[in-house]
């Protein structure tokens, strides 16, 4: 083998294992990997130790009881895309925000919880609806409430009667899920002493309670 074949080879070895120089695409191909993998790694850090600031309960408050610095206090939490259904101070809490359930010291102030109206008498109480209520009763609008009676003997229901007229919703949640997959609406409705007992009677006497969004509510 002749001497040039010999440095030939030689060569294209050496520039086989040539270290890249750091104008080699590849060289930089990789530098931008390793960037966006150490960045990707500290964002995801950083979202999962990510909080926000929210009220708690300083103490016990009661139905109806204003809610203002003595009985809130600030702190930090970690609660993702949940954060957004909590009071926190950027809430607009006002002199009129107050409480229509009870909440223990110590615990998060959901914003289904917190009402801008005056309980007076009013009493909340929770029926449990169908799913497919319309949007628009959410908290702070109004209903009117209708029973109809069960039937005796039977499953069927006699004809509905209007309870009252605008009822001031409260809270809604939205319920299902569980071993038999039951959806429905939970409201919170705020009702005068005087419709008090005919509404626990429809409940405990299994009658089907109707609701209808009241847009006259909405001039209140």
């Amino acid at each position: 083998m002749s001497d040039q074949v010999v440095q030939g080879e030689r060569a294209t070895k050496a520039a086989r294992v040539r270290r890249p120089g750091w104008k080699d695409p590849r060289l930089a191909l990789g530098a931008v990997l390793v960037l966006a993998s150490v960045a990707g790694t500290t964002y995801l850090v950083g979202a999962m130790h990510e909080t926000t600031t929210v009220y708690v309960a300083r103490s016990n408050i009661t139905l109806g009881e204003q809610l203002t610095d003595e009985n809130l206090k600030t702190q930090e939490v970690q609660l993702g895309d949940t954060a957004g259904r909590y009071l926190h101070p950027e809430s607009g809490l006002d002199k009129n925000s107050r409480v229509n359930t009870f909440v223990s010291a110590g615990e998060l102030i959901p914003m289904t919880s917190v009402t801008q109206s005056e309980l007076g008498s009013r009493r909340p109480i929770n029926v449990e609806l169908p799913a497919d209520l319309s949007s628009s009763i959410a908290p702070g609008s109004f209903v009117d409430v209708w029973i109809a009676k069960k039937e005796s003997g039977g499953n069927s229901y006699g004809v509905p009667e209007k309870l009252s007229s605008m009822v001031e919703v409260a809270a809604r949640v939205e319920s299902g899920g569980g071993l038999v997959d039951r959806q429905g609406t939970n409201l919170e409705l705020l009702v005068e002493p005087n419709q008090l007992e005919p509404l626990l009677q429809a409940l405990a006497n299994d009658s089907r309670i109707i609701v209808i969004y009241n847009p006259a509510g909405a001039t209140q």
